[in-house]
């Protein structure tokens, strides 16, 4: 297969050829017939690096919740989700791919709640749903310990379970443990566990608006102390938007010095922070300009779809990136292709992906958009004009939408 008259997203004008599953051949011009794209902007295939497979479409079956408040709003997603039947949960979960594929997102990191009281049904659904769609979406499982419960030896004894079923990695909420300490223990046992495993570890990091939670430096230090590098993630850190502006670029150097990534989802963030606030409200977007400039690895996430607290999520990209412009100031030209690294190749650095990128003989996962410049893909949002996973199309939109599953 050709692809002929695409635009890289640093402007180069290219042919690609695939065989196979791989991109063999870029150039500006290649010979031969193949499909011509009239100029489109084409980039290697979106990587969403945070989501929640096991609460998306809840509204399906649920209400939303009675109130915008952060905290009700989620106790009510929390109870939807635990009275699920494993059908309903796996039934969700293919939803969910369905609309990854379309929006171009061929990468992804799930958390799956391994606590609760169907913690076992939600493992067995996302691998089952892994499995199901090998070869079209590459979906990437994190045994997520929510912290509703204590961190008990119960609780440890589900992540070792969550191991044999299967997980790429594993992670928890620390700071929303009953102590400092029991975060910290938190934090220690899951290091413990994920070094001994070689498994890859993503926390829900210091996810509040108070500037004295700060267990991303005891994860920081952890990844140092162990020299477990490139391997640790940490996701949400609103609390970086409240830190005093020295003890936010000391963390920030040590986490350049660390490898760990920090992934951001900037429609949650905006949802959580200042839930606990009249006005002003704080926005709770972690620094993503200085951590870039200061040469942290930032990653996005969209996050929720379509649940309590996300109730109009639709799981693409190009709308958390539009959140993102907006909510720390990167609406400008001048942010426009370090926004599309975040949902690609810095993506696949926080993921640990191997033949990632829109390079010969990389893997042929690539999108191709409707817009010709990247300022008017992230600005008008439309429809893909075509996803190739592996090598073959698996959505398309010109004059009829079709998707081949």
């Amino acid at each position: 297969m050709i692809l002929k008259n695409l635009v890289t997203v640093e402007g180069s004008k290219v042919d690609i050829e695939i065989d196979g599953d791989k991109i063999v051949r870029i150039a500006e011009k290649i010979e031969g017939e193949g499909i011509d794209l009239g100029g489109r902007l084409v980039s290697p295939a979106l990587v969403d690096s945070h989501a929640h497979m096991d609460s998306n479409f809840l509204l399906d079956l649920c209400k939303e919740a009675p109130t915008p408040k952060f905290e009700e709003a989620l106790q009510a997603l929390i109870e939807c989700k635990e009275n699920l039947t494993e059908e309903q949960i796996y039934s969700l979960m293919r939803k969910s791919v369905i609309y990854y594929i379309k929006s171009g997102s061929l990468y992804v990191r799930t958390h799956v709640m391994i606590d609760g009281k169907k913690w076992r049904e939600r493992l067995n659904s996302i691998m089952r749903v892994k499995e199901e769609f090998k070869g079209k979406i590459n979906i990437q499982v994190i045994g997520f310990v929510q912290s509703y419960d204590y961190f008990s030896d119960e609780v440890e004894e589900r992540i070792w379970k969550a191991i044999e079923l299967g997980v790429d990695g594993i992670g928890g909420q620390p700071h929303l443990q009953p102590s400092v300490d029991d975060g910290v223990r938190m934090i220690k046992k899951i290091f413990d566990i994920a070094t001994e495993k070689g498994l890859l570890i993503d926390f829900h990091a210091d996810y509040s608006d108070d500037p004295t939670t700060r267990f991303s430096e005891i994860i920081v230090s952890e990844t140092l102390k162990r020299k477990y590098f490139n391997k640790v993630s940490l996701s949400h850190l609103l609390a970086m938007h409240s830190y005093h502006e020295d003890y936010a670029l000391r963390l920030m150097r040590w986490m350049k010095e660390a490898g760990v990534s920090v992934i951001v989802s900037p429609i949650t963030e905006l949802e959580g922070s200042g839930a606990f606030e009249g006005y002003p409200k704080r926005r709770g977007i972690p620094r993503v300009r200085e951590m870039i400039y200061n040469g942290v690895n930032v990653a996005l996430g969209h996050d929720d779809i379509q649940n309590q607290l996300n109730p109009i999520g639709d799981g693409d990209m190009l709308k958390a990136a539009f959140a993102l412009m907006i909510g720390d100031y990167m609406y400008f030209s001048q942010f426009f292709n370090d926004i599309f690294k975040l949902m690609t190749y810095n993506g696949a650095k926080a993921l640990n992906l191997k033949e990632y990128g829109l390079k010969e003989g990389m893997r042929a996962n690539l999108v191709i958009f409707e817009g010709r410049s990247v300022k008017d893909v992230l600005v008008e949002i439309k429809p893909r004009r075509m996803v190739i996973s592996n090598g073959k199309i698996v959505y398309e939109n010109s004059s009829s939408e079709s998707i081949a599953i």
